[in-house]
């Protein structure tokens, strides 16, 4: 899981994310990165009640999704400092597909 120091909590900072930063839109998720203004890496997952309706599957999502970040942001070499926010738009039975789509939209940058 990524450490609490490394995720967005603030709810503008995340709002700025979503409307000025570049945009990678996946099959299932879409990836907004931003510069950064520390020198490390931060980040945000969001999925929505419409998109999961039960807080279980969403938190679950979540989890997937940060423990991804955090082996990705270990191995982050020669990259720029990005905040970065993952809207999930689309929950499958197969929750691998899931990080293959965040790997394709990562690729895209």
């Amino acid at each position: 899981m990524l450490k609490r120091e490394f995720k967005l909590k603030n709810s503008t900072e995340i709002k700025e994310i979503l409307k000025l930063g570049q945009k990678s839109r996946g099959e299932f998720l879409t990836l907004f990165t931003r510069a950064g203004l520390f020198n490390y890496c931060r980040a945000a997952v969001i999925v929505g009640g419409k998109v999961a309706s039960s807080a279980v599957m969403r938190n679950r999502i979540r989890r997937l999704i940060f423990t991804d970040l955090e082996t990705r942001l270990a191995v982050w070499e020669n990259r720029p400092v990005n905040d970065m926010v993952v809207m999930v738009n689309i929950i499958l039975n197969d929750e691998k597909q899931l990080l293959i789509d965040l790997n394709r939209c990562f690729a895209r940058l």
